[in-house]
């Protein structure tokens, strides 16, 4: 059985995921959760310390994959355009699986609402989630490419959140007028092209599964 934490944070995952911030109270947490209010207060501290849990989980920042994990499995990876590649191929499907391609759909809004709608915990989430996530793909460009400027740094680094953002904020309507069947296959082959493309615009070699 889950326990009071479990149930404050999976209640407020939906509650924020369907309202927003703003629009949720604790007292709706605490109901939607059958908890005490004061239990929000006693697990997590405030409001805001509850909603930057939620994000954090919705985008499993605990597991990334790291370049550094590729390369203590192989540490000449990096020194083969092949190699290089694939660790590119195996970054990005880490990083869009981890952010976008999850099957629980309040995960995915809470990232869009987040994106498109900052709430007052957005400083935060950026300062000690987001600007590591980017930073991390923006060394690993520069691993990659030594001479490249900052700015296609960042443009090659935050691709793929460009392509995911566009697509799943249009899922809805797409699905209407394409059908399910057509939605869950863009969803499979968003990421594919995203990653090819990411590739060749190094010059490196596409592997063969993204042909």
């Amino acid at each position: 059985m889950a326990d009071t934490r479990e149930l404050l944070l999976d209640a407020a995952s939906r509650l924020f995921a369907a309202h927003g911030f703003d629009k949720v109270s604790t007292r709706m947490i605490a109901q939607e959760a059958n908890a005490n209010l004061g239990s929000i207060h006693y697990h997590f501290g405030s409001k805001e310390a509850l909603y930057f849990e939620t994000f954090r989980v919705a985008i499993n920042a605990d597991s990334p994959l790291t370049i550094e994990e590729l390369l203590a499995v192989d540490p000449t990876l990096l020194t083969t355009p092949e190699g290089k590649a694939y660790a590119i191929h195996r970054l990005t499907y880490d990083y869009y699986n981890r952010h976008y391609n999850i099957p629980e759909k309040w995960k995915r809004q809470l990232i869009l609402r987040e994106l498109y709608h900052p709430s007052p915990v957005y400083q935060k989430l950026v300062d000690e989630i987001l600007k590591i996530e980017s930073q991390r793909m923006i060394d690993f460009y520069f691993m990659l490419a030594p001479n490249a400027s900052l700015v296609d740094a960042f443009v090659w680094a935050h691709y793929p959140d460009t392509q995911a953002t566009y697509y799943l904020k249009a899922e809805d309507p797409i699905a209407q007028y394409r059908g399910q069947e057509f939605m869950e296959k863009l969803n499979r082959n968003i990421i594919k092209f995203t990653t090819r493309m990411m590739i060749m615009s190094l010059d490196l070699p596409v592997p063969d599964l993204l042909k």
